[in-house]
């Protein structure tokens, strides 16, 4: 299943890419999130930056059923060209999540353009469980999305 989420920013391109490419912007925003958390790996230079993180998230599960899962996200960003990159592992769900990202302007702000790809594998149902992951996807980026946007001063 192929499925685009925007972002937008009410600052210019460069105000972002410089907030994406911060450590302590992907922590704030993770605490501010409120799930546990822990950074497995940070690497940044002059023009990428690269974070692995791994969370535990609560799942809706067909049949109405709660779990927890644990799963890592990392995120490549290619400062410089404004364009990323974002895996998904979803640890023991049959289901494996990514995108590619591009950063654009819009007027005098920032629209952050996701294009996904999320597969099941499970046969039969690998399409009810690709539609209840990406019901879940928006509901996290809607409030990943509202606090980044919570932080922006920061870089302005």
């Amino acid at each position: 299943m192929k499925h685009q989420m925007q972002a937008r920013f009410a600052a210019p391109p460069d105000v972002v890419v410089r907030m994406f490419g911060d450590k302590a912007f992907h922590v704030k925003k993770l605490d501010a999130l409120g799930l546990p958390y822990k950074v497995l790996a940070q690497e940044a230079d002059a023009n990428t930056f690269r974070i692995r993180v791994e969370r535990k998230v609560p799942v809706q599960m067909p049949g109405g059923k709660k779990a927890e899962a644990t799963v890592v996200n990392e995120e490549l960003w290619h400062l410089a060209e404004r364009r990323g990159s974002v895996k998904v592992d979803a640890g023991m769900m049959p289901i494996d999540c990514a995108c590619t990202a591009q950063i654009v302007a819009d007027g005098k702000h920032t629209r952050v353009v996701y294009d996904w790809t999320i597969k099941s594998s499970v046969p039969l149902l690998g399409g009810q469980i690709e539609k209840m992951a990406l019901a879940d996807m928006e509901t996290r980026f809607a409030d990943e999305t509202r606090v980044a946007a919570s932080l922006l001063n920061d870089y302005l």
